[in-house]
């Protein structure tokens, strides 16, 4: 574990978040959104990248969010940027700019990504590329149920060891969290928390009536828990609400590697 100087360092760097995960539908927009959703209404500046082709979720409900979560002006560029980072060579220029953006780079990477993540860790020396302009790169890896889900992850590790801190989401649509016993059993589990310092938090599951409305309509979650903005009704925008304030505690238990405040 980092002393406390070394923590206070760490979070003192400029981050470099990648959204992460094996298989579609673990969740891993939805924790791209939430994240970006804090970003917005704390007024912490980050620059936003969609990755995902097929379901650009970020993009289509953050596109139009800005500082404060107030809602962007007609003429302005949009507030996601869309790259394909499955496509060799697509996201070279985010290291050839990376002293041009803001302090946070968040990118949702799209699912199935295994390879092509870990080929532009290797092939643009990611960490050490990072490290030069002053940023420190953070893995969220969003967790599922399988096998394969956590070899997703004991990949990332072997490949980053401790030049890169990790943030481990198990989502609760798929149960409680002492039913992940395969990444709860592993070594990789064992390397992340108790040899890197990583961190682990619940992603509660949104009541139903509450989120398909949100997803419906390509809603950020801080205008669907809005009284003065939000189209839901008024059981559905109290638990969209309850939701964002109990999900924003969670997150900021990881807030050393997400550049926001306790």
């Amino acid at each position: 574990m980092a002393s406390k100087q070394e923590q206070e360092l760490i979070s003192a760097l400029k981050r470099l978040i990648f959204i992460y995960g094996d298989k579609g539908g673990v969740g891993k927009s939805a924790v791209a959104r939430l994240l970006l959703d804090i970003y917005r209404s704390e007024s912490v500046p980050c620059q936003a990248i969609d990755s995902d082709t097929s379901n650009a979720d970020l993009y289509r409900c953050y596109k139009r969010v800005g500082d404060q979560a107030q809602e962007i002006a007609l003429g302005e560029p949009d507030a996601v940027e869309r790259v394909d980072f499955t496509v060799r060579g697509e996201a070279d220029y985010l290291i050839d700019s990376l002293g041009d953006y803001s302090e946070l780079i968040l990118v949702d990477l799209p699912a199935r990504s295994r390879d092509a993540f870990t080929t532009f860790i290797r092939e643009l020396d990611l960490l050490n590329v990072a490290t030069e302009s002053g940023y420190r790169v953070t893995i969220i890896h969003v967790l599922g149920k399988t096998r394969s889900s956590v070899s997703a992850l004991k990949d990332v590790v072997e490949l980053c060891g401790d030049g890169a801190d990790y943030v481990v989401v198990k989502n609760l649509l798929f149960g409680e969290p002492h039913t992940f016993t395969r990444y709860d059993a592993s070594q990789t589990r064992k390397k992340v928390i108790e040899q890197l310092g990583g961190v682990e938090l619940n992603l509660q599951e949104m009541f139903w009536t509450s989120w398909d409305v949100i997803e419906d309509n390509d809603l950020p979650f801080c205008w669907a828990a809005d009284a003065q903005k939000t189209i839901l009704q008024r059981s559905q925008r109290t638990r969209a609400y309850r939701w964002l304030a109990d999900m924003t505690s969670e997150v900021k238990k990881a807030s050393t590697y997400l550049g926001i405040g306790e």
